[in-house]
């Protein structure tokens, strides 16, 4: 008899079991979403950490190239052509500017001659020539306001070869203060001259 009322119970009351089924099966659906969702979430947010980093990272590297100017009395004018490196190596920056001054450690330098060009310009900064030795140097070459319309060549030559590295380096021009290219090249051997840009300048712009 006991029998019997356990086989009675089970079959007026087979729908718990199928109850109990689906709440189990539901669970394990359930914990397996969550388990990718999570996941999910957390792959997302390391790839949002990381641009970030790259972000914070390169507004850090241009801040740098800015106070490597500034630290040492550069300025940005209405246009201007930053070169930095990092090697104690000694480059040089040429700027022939729209009426075809070359602005070098030659000509319109002021540690040299502190003259403008007739578009004016000077070479400001001028680290790592005459023996000094920085491994942040920095080349600028600014154009008070406000230069002339029209094409403007800058080129970098490896003046002195001081290690046995290849020099890479940066190129910033700047279009009123705001970045307006950003280019990078290398250097190999002493002597070597590399046309970095032929840049068109607009006074309207």
């Amino acid at each position: 008899m006991e029998n019997q009322g356990v086989s009675n119970f089970f079959y007026r009351n087979w729908w718990l079991f199928y109850l109990a089924f689906f709440i189990l099966l539901g669970l394990l659906i359930y914990s397996f979403m969550y388990d990718n969702n999570v996941h999910s979430s957390r792959q997302t947010i390391s790839v949002l950490k990381k641009q970030l980093e790259d972000c914070e990272n390169r507004n850090r590297v241009v801040q740098n190239d800015s106070i490597r100017v500034i630290a040492n009395e550069g300025q940005f004018g209405c246009l201007s052509f930053t070169l930095v490196w990092d090697s104690i190596d000694d480059l040089d920056l040429h700027i022939n500017d729209a009426r075809n001054n070359d602005i070098s450690f030659k000509n319109y330098c002021r540690s040299c001659d502190n003259k403008f060009s007739s578009t004016g310009g000077q070479l400001d900064v001028d680290l790592n020539a005459g023996g000094v030795n920085s491994n942040q140097p920095v080349e600028n070459v600014y154009f008070k306001c406000t230069p002339p319309s029209g094409l403007y060549t800058a080129r970098v030559k490896l003046y002195e070869k001081r290690n046995y590295s290849p020099v890479n380096y940066k190129l910033l021009i700047r279009n009123n203060g705001r970045i307006e290219r950003e280019l990078t090249g290398t250097l190999y051997e002493e002597g070597q001259v590399i046309e970095i840009i032929r840049y068109n300048y607009n006074e309207r712009t």
